[in-house]
């Protein structure tokens, strides 16, 4: 093995100690944060993108995602070819670059309505979406466009030319629908939040995958029943376009793209809009005074620095003398035994902290099995350190016997609040638990994780000489 390959296996090894939501195993590939961008390869796979929650972008670690950018990179490496990435501000500016032979494939996340007959779209249903109209937060929220006043919408881009668009425009012909011209969803969806736009258009999942970061736009109503997604070939690269449906139908299928959707799309708003405005004003009032501890905390025992801000905020709100009813104490609220097997000071935030991460580091390392993957040994450790492990894995074999994945979270979430049910714990020693709470936990956590990357930076400790 090169130098060079070494020094990008240590560099893959860190990453998945340390940013447990970033890897997706795709069977035969390799991790995606293997993908190389080259465009000088002249035997790269040319992909048309957009700079957009749900298809390619820059996260806070400096890191491209995004759902269509992890699939598509992901089909490359199945095809050996490294990925040449070219970004459009619309669908069509990508499908016209299409039909000149500049790109391979407008991977946009479209629908194949109103396909031209030099194109070709895969068939598989790997993810869905509808329209939604939202509205300002200081304005009536309507039920159906009669309602709308004044009646102006501004509509994404990526829709506005759609044919489905086309016949909304109109059935409502005394509606003004006008294209977001700026051709960014997100700045839409923050200016109806802001009252700068009354009504707007988008998809909905572009609104879910903000919803934490722009959460005063409101949902008013479904303009358009979801559509299926769709990748874009040209007519002549039919070889291709089966390869790449071939790839789409057996990650379907086998249930890895659960996985994905499930890191832009799966974790819904169990947290309130005045619950992340509390958040966001603490991360800069009372997060810095703890902030060390926590870095410190993932260079000791490997768990992401914020990652383990937001599970003590969840778990205490960052107040260090914290007491619940039930006897847990502290800004990692442990219990008297917890605390005495881990030799921490329950009132003593840094013990506490760090008490925390190692707990949760042996919860992934020794408490679950090696073959379950990140992210999902990363949220079933958390619900294990919230519910205790015994019950993660009573859900695990209730999942595993509905002929269910056991190892990824989004099944095994399905099927923990069974365990509710007296009937169904009887099967166990541990008989019921209040088994919903685990999932509300996990999924709280996530929102505040979101919401700390992109608020706060990720840690690097410094390399120490000798």
């Amino acid at each position: 093995m090169s130098f060079f390959r070494i020094i990008l296996a240590v560099l893959a090894a860190a990453a998945a100690l340390v940013l447990p939501f970033k890897l997706v195993n795709w069977a035969e590939t390799r991790p995606l944060s293997g993908s190389l961008r080259t465009p000088a390869d002249p035997n790269a796979l040319r992909a048309g993108v957009m700079v957009h929650p749900t298809i390619y972008y820059v996260d806070p670690n400096g890191e491209a995602a995004g759902l269509e950018y992890d699939l598509i990179s992901a089909f490359a490496q199945t095809q050996h070819r490294s990925i040449a990435l070219k970004t459009y501000p619309t669908p069509d500016a990508a499908r016209l670059a299409l039909m000149r032979g500049e790109i391979d494939v407008v991977t946009m996340g479209v629908s194949a309505d109103g396909m031209s007959a030099t194109e070709v779209a895969t068939r598989a249903r790997y993810q869905e979406s509808g329209w939604v109209l939202l509205n300002s937060p200081q304005k009536f929220t309507p039920k159906s466009f009669a309602e709308l006043l004044p009646k102006r919408v501004v509509v994404s881009s990526r829709i506005f030319s759609h044919p489905q668009m086309a016949e909304i425009r109109r059935r409502n012909a005394g509606i003004t629908f006008v294209e977001d011209e700026r051709h960014d969803d997100e700045a839409l969806i923050a200016a109806v939040g802001d009252d700068d736009v009354q009504y707007a258009i988008v998809e909905e999942d572009t609104f879910n995958a903000s919803r934490h970061f722009h959460y005063d736009a409101q949902r008013a109503f479904t303009v358009q029943p979801a559509l299926s997604r769709v990748w874009l070939f040209a007519h002549k690269d039919m070889k291709l376009r089966d390869e790449a449906e071939a790839f789409l139908t057996r990650i379907t299928r086998d249930g890895q793209i659960a996985r994905v959707l499930d890191r832009y799309f799966g974790f819904p708003q169990r947290v309130s809009p005045m619950d992340i405005d509390i958040f966001s004003e603490r991360v800069n009032s009372v997060l810095p005074r703890y902030r060390m501890w926590f870095q410190q905390a993932q260079e000791t025992y490997g768990i992401e620095w914020r990652l383990l801000a937001a599970v003590s905020y969840q778990e205490s709100h960052w107040n260090a003398d914290a007491t619940s009813p039930t006897g847990v104490r502290g800004i990692m609220q442990f219990t008297e035994d917890t605390a005495k097997r881990y030799n921490v000071d329950r009132l003593d935030p840094r013990s506490s902290i760090l008490g925390g991460a190692r707990y949760l580091s042996e919860l992934k390392r020794d408490g679950l099995a090696a073959r379950i993957q990140e992210p999902d040994k990363t949220w079933l450790a958390l619900a294990a350190y919230n519910i205790g492990l015994g019950h993660i894995e009573n859900a695990r074999i209730l999942t595993q016997r509905a002929k269910k994945n056991p190892d990824m979270w989004p099944d095994v979430r399905r099927h923990l609040p069974m365990l509710a049910k007296p009937d169904v714990a009887a099967q166990f020693k541990l008989g019921p638990c209040r088994c919903n709470m685990p999932v509300d936990y996990v999924e709280s956590v996530r929102a505040y994780y979101d919401v700390l990357l992109r608020l706060e930076p990720p840690y690097q400790p410094k390399l120490r000489a000798g």
